[in-house]
């Protein structure tokens, strides 16, 4: 049995040698684990040059994702080597957020910290004055007076928007709400409260993003933070929650995802990584280089044939290393597993208009690359205004 002419293997006798004189030259010039990164070029499908984006970036998008490039959006639609191909969207909202390249996501354990950090706030807020709250703030977290008077107004505010719809639970490591938020266009937004960090709320989000495409039969919106994630539905199509949340499982969320990211350009790409390492595909033969563009096509070649391998170790590492490095499958399992024990649950907020003070972040996030700094403050402050004339207008104030 040989690969690539250089290995030969004897199966009666289980031992392998090597073939020709240059196989230590080439393995000693192929070693390494860092993949060869560069930049993609972008054009329209009618050849126009748009611009470049991060090969790393093009991981994350699927077909029909919505993203901007040079302050204009584009739909992505398929991509071949180092070239994407994209289609103009005037007037379209993005649903891919701004890339945020190498920022750290927010670990597990801090955001269960952070949970902690949640409950006990409400509690003091709806027991303690304000002034108190406040000194208790700045002694014990060693902030100014004004961080902790924005902290105290900041849960002031969600805990008068919960008063306002009637829910007596909140937001905290236990519980995970959920907004049933119907914005001005009719669209959908099913937002999930969890501060579990961007890798655990990456997996979340796409099994159950995965689990609403196979029921509803359309593209879903999704936007990832670490405080937790948007599934946004396209036009006047709502959703019982309930029977999303009953679909994804501790049990199945593993193959759920495994089937969400199958033809994406994250495995495509991740493969490559994966079988240079395993030197399927070689950087450097003979002591010249190979060029990316070339090792993107071998690396496809080899993914359309291994697919129909059984268990092909590197194809099998390449889905390890998405859902357990990219993301974190395992964490999603526990989280899923504890709610189906009863040490965490699901609340489901009423349907509404106007997102909670918690959800404007993530509400942001989603347009930050069509609206500008100081559009986003306003936009910000408008949603803050919006919710706390409401508030008012029903008599649910919690702010002292």
């Amino acid at each position: 049995y040989r690969v690539y002419g250089k290995i030969w293997y004897d199966e009666k006798d289980g031992v392998f040698g090597r073939r020709g004189p240059l196989l230590r030259l080439i393995y000693s010039t192929n070693i390494g684990t860092i993949p060869d990164e560069v930049a993609v070029k972008v054009f329209t499908l009618d050849g126009r040059w748009v611009g470049s984006i991060e090969e790393e970036f093009l991981e994350r998008l699927s077909p029909g994702d919505v993203f901007i490039l040079g302050g204009k959006p584009y739909e992505f639609r398929y991509a071949i080597g180092l070239r994407a191909y994209v289609t103009p969207k005037e007037g379209v909202k993005p649903t891919v957020p701004s890339w945020f390249s190498e920022m750290l996501p927010l670990s597990f354990d801090l955001g269960e910290a952070i949970g902690k950090f949640r409950d006990e706030m409400f509690k003091l807020v709806e027991s303690e004055p304000k002034s108190k709250i406040i000194r208790y703030l700045m002694e014990e977290y060693k902030c100014d007076k004004k961080a902790a008077s924005s902290i105290y107004t900041y849960f002031a505010s969600m805990l008068s928007f919960l008063k306002m719809l009637g829910v007596d639970v909140r937001p905290n490591n236990k519980v995970i709400l959920i907004e049933d938020y119907v914005d001005i266009d009719g669209k959908q937004n099913i937002i999930f409260h969890c501060v579990f960090g961007r890798r655990v709320n990456d997996a979340l989000s796409r099994a159950y993003a995965y689990a609403l495409m196979r029921m509803l039969g359309v593209n879903v919106a999704v936007t990832v933070g670490d405080t937790g994630f948007i599934l946004t539905l396209p036009k006047k199509m709502l959703h019982d929650i309930s029977t999303l949340l009953e679909a994804v499982k501790s049990s199945n969320l593993r193959k759920l995802l495994r089937e969400a990211v199958k033809y994406t350009e994250m495995v495509r790409r991740r493969f490559r990584h994966c079988a240079t390492r395993a030197l399927m595909i070689l950087r450097n033969y003979k002591g010249r280089e190979v060029k990316v563009s070339r090792q993107i096509f071998n690396a496809q070649l080899l993914m359309d044939v291994v697919e129909d391998i059984e268990n092909f170790p590197v194809l099998e590492e390449t889905y390890r290393e998405v859902l357990e490095d990219l993301m974190d499958v395992k964490t999603a399992e526990q989280v899923l597993r504890e709610v189906e024990m009863g040490l965490r649950r699901f609340y489901v907020m009423p349907t509404y208009d106007l997102p909670s003070p918690f959800a404007h972040g993530l509400v942001l996030q989603g347009l930050s690359d069509v609206v500008l700094m100081d559009d986003r403050r306003a936009l910000l402050q408008h949603l803050y205004d919006q919710v706390m004339e409401r508030i008012q207008k029903t008599g649910s104030a919690a702010i002292s």
